[in-house]
């Protein structure tokens, strides 16, 4: 199993010299960024070598995932460019999170809702299959939206778009949410394809690294994962300013499994 972490571009030079494996990049702030900026932050990857293997934070709240204002010509517009520099960066997955631009209004139609998210979902990984990158639904935690907030909602709605490089990351932080953190992710392995995991300091807006206090409940879940045959990357997804001895501990806390 690979670790890796979140961190913010002007954060990576830093968290490289961790250990991880691999840094998840901030989807939306790297599409944000002038093309010099981002040119010399490519630069900076390929001269440290630590590589960029997913992105999460997608995408702005004005780009529509579902609901009032969905339109699928922005959709295309935006996976383009963030295709594009994903592959410039060596990405191989990016999550489809971004809770800001799925809350539903009251009232609003859930079969409607599902239209517009396969059609999302097909536009976007359609964009991002010329690079070989592939897309992953992330269903996210009540307290955060309340859209696709079970890890079966995102694998129905995956197996309904019938996309070949369209699968689900599954997050324990938002599984613990929404009730499942223990219930097994066995039924989803045929489209698990990336995991998150993370605790926070207060608050679902200060997710950060895990709590030693946690660590036991942690140990089991990840026990289990490997368990039931899951190999693949697992990223601290953080909030928070990057902290080397806490990103230190974690790391260490993971390898020791």
């Amino acid at each position: 199993m690979l670790f890796g972490c979140t961190c913010k571009p002007d954060e990576y030079e830093a968290v490289s010299k961790i250990g991880f494996d691999y840094v998840e990049f901030p989807c939306r702030a790297i599409c944000e960024m002038d093309d010099s900026i981002f040119n010399a932050l490519c630069r900076k990857v390929e001269k440290i070598g630590v590589p960029v293997m997913g992105m999460n934070l997608y995408c702005p709240p004005e780009v529509i995932i579902a609901g009032p204002g969905f339109s699928a010509d922005n959709t295309l517009i935006y996976a383009r460019k963030a295709a594009s520099r994903a592959s410039s960066l060596g990405v191989r997955t990016v999550g489809i999170g971004s809770p800001r631009s799925r809350t539903l209004p009251d009232g609003f139609n859930r079969n409607m809702a599902d239209d517009q998210l396969i059609e999302f979902l097909r536009i976007t990984a359609a964009e991002f299959k010329k690079y070989n990158i592939t897309v992953a639904m992330e269903a996210l935690g009540p307290c955060f939206c309340n859209y696709i907030n079970t890890v079966s909602d995102a694998y129905e709605i995956a197996c309904k778009a019938n996309v070949d490089n369209l699968k689900i990351l599954a997050d324990f932080y938002n599984m613990e949410h929404s009730g499942e953190a223990d219930t097994g992710l066995r039924p989803y392995m045929d489209h698990l394809v990336h995991m998150h995991i993370s605790d926070d300091d207060g608050t679902p807006t200060q997710r950060s690294y895990l709590h030693p206090g946690k660590y036991p409940i942690h140990k089991d879940r990840i026990r289990e994962l490997r368990r039931i045959g899951y190999i693949g990357s697992l990223t601290i997804e953080i909030d928070i300013p990057f902290d080397k001895e806490r990103a230190n501990d974690n790391l260490q806390f993971l390898k020791s499994m």
